[in-house]
């Protein structure tokens, strides 16, 4: 296990927190700042939807890093671009929420 293999691990298990702060507190307490230019119309479920899809990133951040010591960098490619799925739905719960006024 190399020094790559460890901090992926570390970052997975950072995006798994932050989404469970997002989960369980709601999203302002990740948008510390934002609120005065851009305000969640329904915090409690923009919070559960966007804390879904990071405990899902750092799942993805997990899993790559435990599985490229073994298959390499093709589950690198592979877990970018499920990576970047994820980041673009994030956007997309974000705007379906502000649609919502």
């Amino acid at each position: 296990m190399g020094i790559e293999t460890g901090i992926g691990l570390i970052i997975g298990v950072f995006f798994i927190w932050i989404g469970y702060i997002a989960r369980t507190k709601g999203i302002y307490s990740l948008l510390a700042g934002f609120w005065i230019t851009w305000e969640p119309v329904n915090n409690d479920k923009l919070g559960n939807s966007i804390g879904i899809l990071f405990i899902v990133l750092g799942v993805i951040a997990l899993l790559t890093a435990i599985f490229t010591v073994w298959f390499g960098a093709v589950v690198g490619k592979i877990s970018a671009i499920l990576a970047l799925i994820d980041a673009i739905m994030i956007f997309i719960v974000i705007g379906l929420d502000q649609m919502g006024r």
